[in-house]
């Protein structure tokens, strides 16, 4: 579960075919395997769509004035703009109509929930709004993008203007309750086009489980239904049959069972006029907690994980984290949370302080457009704790402080609580962690002794020792001594996914197959760490100088050559606490090279060898079901040489090049194929890991490298940014927030993590996050990626926004028409640095 607090950075989810991907992490997990698709499916076609989902109305009857306006969308030819107006009029009659039909009972409830005062129409009208986006997406991520649906259904016409030509603009997202698009006969794509808003709006309302969108052509309507099992649609209906139009817009009314359009325990609270952005009040185990603002927004289809942090009547500030759990689903953070904690609570994982299935109206939310097989119910957590973003460090000492501390906390719960994370990232383990004020709560002596102690060589009681950092998003974590076959899954955040676990394979490429030597401790820094640990720690994982062991095993070359070893049969793969440990480099490197030194003047453009490392990085997918070894080259970043480092960072960096580098050697290991003797300790590479980051920290304590959190590195050349259209590796560059819990994971960046669909992922690929969909600065622990969120400067001057991007599609170069309303950028805080991808999740 996570938490997060609002950031310069938002990790927020990217719809379909918008974005390559979300390099800020914000992205969603993956796993493959599962019952999760990775994004709607546009070609999911129901022949009984009325009678599965729509109620029709109890009478119909169309009027003269409506066939009349039914007409004239027929005869419009190839001129779109034609089409509004008789197409807004025609639905407006036709839905006030329908409301007159409905009971005064069911008249009550409508003008209730949408707020009609007494005196105004009740129904539903619906608008002309094609020259510009809804406002107030969270973060206002899209304030620049021609995201624009042609038709809104909103009640209360009369808050809103309109131009001479009726024409509406400035309509938020937070008074949408209906989408239309329209297309001339010569064009297609409406559906594609209407499924992108959908993808939109489901991030922009938390309160809207499922949502209906209506496409319309001369010859043709369809009416398509989302929720967070994907989209599926009607057939294309001829104009000669009303009657799937009418329960269409009767349904926005009367929805027919367990089709859940509101949720009732969520919604929004309006700003002092429509120019301000609204805030969100939410139930929580019958208690209402008020000023809710995003902290990251996933992916919709998928586990569509939404944190908001809220404030209580005390004006106390919890985490609130939703998430839509597949019903077959196995890992279960909760379970996974109060087992880690069961004995008292594990400072530096984040404290859970109630879970429960979202009831609206005495049933359960569960939603089921795709099928039974696909069932999601909604979950709510509230969380204790919360933190921020690596890329929020304020010098280097910081940033190396929680990494160090990561791996001290996610080696304390493997071993004494036999968890593994599975889903180390930039969005799953925060810095500057906030703790939430907990009474009556045990700590547990279990606690392990944080960085800050072993710097000032004392260890305070475990009730004090809280870390310089804070790991969230349990949802794919596994307890290692439970069989099930979780450990044999490929799951992860594709840009911090291990290697073999990317691939489903053990490594076999020439440097995995050699090992390197527990380093050494020296100086000031030996000393702190005997004091901290004890003389015993130090030297239980040290190698034997005699027999030669490396990390306490020998590595399959010390007798065999490298060829026999890549020819022999190699054994199965499993999730092992290596890859965690590798996943956690990743995260260090990514953080490391965006991270801009204050004293260092500011890049323009990459180096040439940066732009490739950013290449090989930002390009990283997890293959689908057909793949191969080719298929991962990331080993092109870990094989660079000392030097090759060093030419990636400003000569004020040189020491943090050389720290990388060092690690590097030890995390390239393919320790699967080691020979192991004696008693193995899992955590070996979280020992030499911390080891290497203490004596850098030691060296480095009176003269930590300041860094300036407002900006970051570039990943691309300006020369990319000319045209109207940013290239795929622009689009990757996603806001990064801090984000709470859960990554989706952007969700993303919004789907940064996904994989695209020409790379060929199966249906049943998924997603975890929220890119971690991107939404916030600082993240809270316990719910996932992910908004409220503010726009973080440029890492350049030029730069455009950063985006939310989660997708690795590539995007054409081309300058788009001006037709074309599909998202190409998203200014401001990036969506789920759901970073990456889908908020899929595993069962």
């Amino acid at each position: 579960m996570t938490a997060v607090i609002p950031s310069s950075r938002s990790p927020m989810s990217s719809p379909p075919e918008e974005v390559e991907a979300n390099h800020e992490g914000c992205g969603q997990s993956e796993s493959i395997g599962s019952y999760d698709p990775l994004e709607a499916d546009t070609e999911d076609v129901d022949e009984d769509f009325l009678a599965n989902h729509l109620r029709s109305p109890p009478t119909f009857h169309a009027t003269e004035e409506m066939l009349e306006k039914v007409e004239k969308i027929q005869n419009v030819g190839n001129t779109e703009k034609s089409m509004y107006q008789p197409l807004a009029s025609l639905l407006t009659t036709m839905s006030e109509a329908l409301y007159k039909t409905l009971t005064a009972d069911m008249q009550e409830k409508l003008r209730s929930r949408h707020r009609v005062p007494a005196g105004e129409p009740g129904h539903m009208s619906f608008i002309n709004h094609s020259s510009s986006a809804p406002r107030h997406f969270p973060a206002d991520i899209l304030c620049d993008v021609k995201d624009a649906p042609d038709l809104l259904g909103v009640y209360n016409v009369g808050d809103f203007s309109s131009d001479v030509d009726g024409v509406y603009k400035g309509v938020p997202h937070h008074r949408v309750e209906a989408i239309v698009e329209a297309k001339p006969i010569a064009k297609s794509g409406g559906r594609d086009q209407a499924t992108t808003y959908a993808y939109r709006h489901h991030q922009a309302r938390p309160d809207h489980p499922a949502f209906y969108c209506l496409v319309v052509k001369p010859d043709w309507y369809q009416v398509l239904l989302s929720d967070p099992t994907g989209v599926v649609a009607s057939a294309e209906t001829v104009w000669g049959d009303l009657d799937l139009l009418a329960a269409y817009i009767y349904s926005h009314y009367d929805p027919p069972r367990d089709h859940f359009l509101w949720d009732e325990t969520i919604a929004w609270i309006p700003g002092e006029s429509l120019a301000d952005p609204p805030t969100w009040k939410v139930n929580v185990q019958g208690q209402w907690y008020t000023q809710g603002r995003f902290v990251f927004v996933g992916e919709p289809w998928g586990r569509r994980t939404t944190i908001l942090r809220v404030s209580d009547d005390d004006g106390g500030e919890i985490v609130i984290k939703e998430v839509y759990r597949h019903h077959q689903r196995r890992c279960k953070e909760e379970e996974i949370l109060a087992h880690v904690h069961g004995d008292g609570d594990v400072l530096g994982v984040v404290r859970l302080k109630g879970a429960e299935h979202v009831t609206t109206n005495n049933e359960t939310i569960r939603c089921a457009a795709r099928g039974e097989e696909t069932v999601r119910t909604k979950e709510r957590f509230a969380l204790f704790d919360s933190g921020s973003c690596l890329l929020d460090a304020k010098t280097v000492n910081d940033l190396l402080e929680a990494v160090y501390d990561a791996l001290e906390v996610h080696r304390t719960v493997l071993l004494e609580r036999k968890v593994l994370h599975r889903d180390m990232s930039l969005y799953n383990f925060l810095m500057y962690p906030k703790w939430g004020g907990v009474s009556g709560r045990p700590v547990s002596e279990k606690t392990p002794v944080s960085i800050r102690d072993v710097l000032r060589g004392s260890k305070r009681p475990a009730e004090e020792r809280f870390p310089a950092c804070l790991l969230i998003d349990y949802d794919n974590a596994a307890q290692v001594q439970v069989t099930g076959g979780e450990l044999k899954e490929r799951t992860g955040t594709p840009l911090y996914i291990a290697r073999s676990v990317s691939l489903g394979m053990v490594l076999l490429d020439f440097e995995s197959l050699f090992g390197t030597f527990m380093p050494r401790l020296t100086g000031d820094a030996l000393q702190l760490y005997t004091t901290a640990y004890g003389q015993e720690r130090y030297d239980r994982y040290n190698d034997d100088p005699v027999t030669r062991t490396c990390h306490g095993g020998y590595p399959p070359t010390q007798n065999s050559h490298p060829r026999a070893v890549r020819e022999a049969k190699s054994p199965a793969f499993v999730h092992r606490p290596e890859h965690d440990v590798e996943s956690v480099y990743w995260t260090l490197v990514y953080a490391l090279l965006r991270v801009q030194p204050a004293a260092a003047p500011r890049e323009l453009d990459p180096s040439a060898a940066s732009a490739s490392v950013w290449n090989t990085l930002l390009s990283h997918y997890i293959p689908g079901e057909e793949y191969d070894r080719s298929d991962e080259k990331r080993h092109e970043v870990m094989n660079r040489t000392k030097q090759e480092w060093l030419d990636l960072f400003h000569a004020t960096m040189e020491d943090v090049a050389l720290l990388l580098w060092q690690i590097t050697l030890h995390v390239c290991s393919e320790y699967a194929l080691w020979k192991w003797e004696g008693n193995f300790h899992p955590d070996h590479l979280h020992e030499a890991v911390q080891r290497l980051i203490l004596q850098y920290l030691v060296d480095h304590r009176d003269n930590p490298i300041e860094l300036d959190p407002d900006h970051l590195r570039p990943t691309d050349p300006r020369s990319t940014h000319q045209g109207d259209t940013l290239t795929p590796t622009q689009l990757s560059r996603t806001q990064a927030n801090s984000v709470s819990g859960h990554t989706a994971g952007l969700g993303g960046s919004g789907r940064g993590s996904t994989a695209t669909r020409k790379r060929g992922r199966g249906k049943d690929s998924r997603h975890t996050a929220d890119c971690k969909d991107g939404a916030m600065n600082t993240t809270a622990v316990g719910g996932t990626s992910q908004q409220t969120v503010e726009s973080r400067k440029q890492a350049t001057v030029n730069q455009p926004a950063p985006i939310a991007a989660n997708l690795k599609r590539k995007l054409s170069d081309t300058k788009p028409s001006r037709s074309s309303k599909r998202l190409k950028t998203l200014s401001g805080a990036p969506v789920p640095p759901a970073g990456q991808g889908g908020d899929h999740d595993d069962l």
